[in-house]
């Protein structure tokens, strides 16, 4: 084989503060960008006493490719490439440590800070709304929902993170069965899809035609689309317990949509997440990513799976 350890380049990932325990999260993201390349996790790396960075090993001949696709990181606020000293020609945004007994430079290859990140975040933007008074209103910060079935817009590095995992570097189809106020769909279209979001709620029709490129009234669990039709499908369900018949009824009808060898992201309650695994492999799924992960006191579990 070509790819070799010494032929290798490794690039660390520095975590958002408000991400640093889901290691595997943010790992499981940026392979999910750089699939069909030669990049692997590694055990460890330069700038270990941060305790906010996680380490690949990319091939030298996909370095450049890979940088690229990386750029877009939810859990992943920044990219050190690891340089040896004397390779850096020139001033570069850049900082030295040791690292195997020599000095190498950490240079900077791609960076957005958290207020960049949350120029996208539901409390800066706006979301036409259908108004309990049936007057249909833009209203600004719209976070969500209070009602039992509903959930609050989701976080900009979640939303990242879900779309990320699934991504296939060429677009397609995309599907969020529960599309809420449209966060998934906001990251989905920034990265090529073509996006179809679906909720129950026709109080959200509005905002979310505006949001994506077709929106459907509907049961997520029942979708008037043909078998195979989808590139990928990403979702964050309502929590709540009355929820998880719905919740564990899409996993079925997602595997259904979804094409040979393309993949499903949930972002679910920890409280739902073994009934979701069931449902996941009743229908043939096989799963990808299933991690942990403590939001703000929330604790969820992302998982991803692969239709074989």
């Amino acid at each position: 084989m070509m790819s070799t350890i010494s032929s290798e380049r490794c690039l660390v990932l520095r975590l958002r503060a408000s991400r640093r325990k889901a290691r595997d999260a943010a790992v499981a993201e940026a392979l999910g960008l750089l699939r069909g390349l030669r990049a692997r996790r590694s055990p460890g790396g330069p700038a270990s006493d941060s305790g906010n960075s996680v380490w690949l090993n990319v091939d030298s001949h996909d370095l450049d490719a890979a940088i690229s696709r990386l750029k877009g990181l939810g859990y992943s606020s920044a990219v050190d490439l690891v340089t040896p000293i004397e390779e850096v020609r020139k001033p570069r945004r850049s900082t030295i440590t040791r690292w195997r007994g020599r000095e190498v430079a950490l240079v900077s290859v791609w960076a957005e800070p958290d207020e960049e990140l949350r120029a996208n975040s539901p409390d800066r933007r706006s979301f036409l709304l259908e108004c309990a008074d049936g007057v249909t209103r833009r209203i600004e910060g719209y976070r969500g929902g209070a009602g039992r079935l509903q959930h609050r817009a989701l976080a900009v590095e979640d939303a990242r993170l879900l779309v990320n995992l699934v991504s296939t570097g060429a677009g397609g189809r995309f599907l969020d069965p529960f599309a809420g106020a449209g966060a998934i769909i906001i990251e989905a279209r920034s990265r090529g899809f073509t996006t179809i979001s679906v909720d129950v709620d026709p109080a959200l029709r509005f905002g979310l035609a505006e949001l994506s490129d077709h929106h459907v009234i509907g049961n997520a669990g029942a979708l008037p689309a043909r078998d195979d039709s989808f590139d990928a499908i990403a979702s964050e369900p309502p929590y709540d317990s009355s929820a998880l018949e719905p919740v564990t009824a899409s996993i079925g009808e997602a595997a259904r949509l979804i094409r040979r060898g393309a993949r499903i992201a949930y972002l679910v309650n920890s409280t739902q997440a073994e009934s979701v695994r069931k449902a996941a492999e009743s229908a043939g799924l096989t799963p990808e990513l299933d991690t942990r992960i403590d939001r703000k006191g929330t604790e969820v579990v992302c998982l991803c799976w692969i239709r074989p």
